[in-house]
């Protein structure tokens, strides 16, 4: 389709119902890296829109999630994130469940309960590792995601050739008041980088000429690389690897993506939609090893205040726009159809959103 999304999309609440069903109760959803529950025990909560789940290590090969509900009144059983975790005892009544999920102890239960521990499990969700990250999902009859995914694999292996290796540092969360589509909207596409970004993005760190946005199946790749000819934003070592000097940003349908910076960096990005008007963009910065843990947090504080903020603002200023009786969405900018300048992502986004709602025009 040509035409893109119209305003009711973003600013009518029943909308955002939709995608919460039909999108992110639908698709996979990344929970954290591998290394943040690397022992039998570790856990992670994490919040898919109103459902809370978790994630727990049962053994160094296997990684169980379930739905942070206890089977008795629905208490969570969980908080945060935990190390060692040998039962998950419910702060509520008490109700006590192996780390497989079965239900061990009922305190105060006797036989005429007809309460019987073997028949009783916590709801199980399906979880998947890709890339070094664990990824949940649920839909029980969601396809698995690594298969479809496997040429944005090697890319990125290309990157980061062990990325279960990559190494936590910090994160942040800066609050878009907007639609989550407008912020995942506007991340691909760098039709607004000379104008927005015109003293971070496009001035020391990424050099536009060359830079491309090509669509690929339920993938949007970013390629480009690292601007030579004025003083670099951040510190970074172009001979550290192979492709140190290139800036990768790669994202997976429908909130997530994977950002490799020139220099070793690397961050994950989320939008965690939290109501029709209002979007938390994630980021959680890594590096691969060789760069000390000062370095990456000034670029995540760096990157917070610049290009960070930067967006903040405009999305806010868009989702007011979108709300003016005014407001008619204009066509397109396809240009050559994968440069800079191009909104080729955002018609591709578009497209997938639609097929997510089964809907042939929007």
């Amino acid at each position: 389709m040509n035409t893109p999304l119209s305003a009711k999309y973003y600013v009518e609440s029943e909308f955002f119902e939709i995608d919460k069903e039909k999108i992110f109760f639908r698709s996979w959803q990344c929970v954290c890296h591998v290394s943040e529950i690397a022992g039998v025990g570790d856990f992670k909560t994490f919040t898919i829109v109103d459902e809370n789940v978790f994630v727990i290590r049962q053994s160094d090969d296997v990684v169980h999630a379930y739905y942070n509900v206890c089977r008795h009144r629905g208490h969570p059983l969980v908080e945060g994130e935990g190390k060692d975790k040998r039962v998950l005892v419910c702060p509520y009544h008490a109700w006590t469940y192996e780390i497989n999920g079965k239900l061990r102890r009922a305190p105060g239960s006797v036989e005429s309960d007809g309460l019987s521990c073997d028949q009783i499990n916590l709801r199980k969700i399906r979880v998947e590792t890709f890339c070094g990250f664990v990824f949940v999902n649920l839909d029980e009859n969601a396809l698995p995601m690594g298969p479809a995914l496997k040429e944005y694999e090697e890319n990125l292996l290309s990157f980061h050739p062990e990325p279960a290796k990559l190494k936590f540092v910090c994160e942040t969360e800066i609050e878009h008041q907007s639609n989550w589509k407008l912020s995942v909207e506007n991340y691909n596409e760098c039709y607004h980088c000379p104008t927005v970004h015109a003293s971070s993005l496009t001035r020391g760190v990424l050099d536009m000429e060359g830079y491309t946005t090509i669509p690929r199946g339920m993938t949007i790749w970013h390629d480009g690389k690292a601007q030579t000819r004025n003083e670099k934003q951040y510190e970074y070592d172009l001979e550290a690897s192979s492709r140190a000097g290139d800036y990768g940003a790669y994202w997976i349908w429908p909130n997530v993506s994977m950002c490799c910076y020139p220099g070793g960096y690397f961050t994950i990005r989320q939008w965690l939609p939290i109501a029709w008007n209002k979007t938390i963009y994630r980021y959680r910065w890594f590096s691969s090893g060789n760069i000390c843990d000062d370095k990456v947090r000034a670029l995540m504080i760096k990157h917070r205040e610049t290009t960070g903020a930067e967006d903040e603002g405009v999305v806010s200023k868009i989702q007011k726009g979108m709300q003016s009786r005014a407001f008619e969405p204009g066509p397109y900018v396809i240009g050559d159809g994968r440069g800079a300048m191009s909104e080729v992502g955002l018609r591709h986004f578009h497209n997938l959103y639609r097929d997510a709602l089964g809907e042939q025009e929007c």
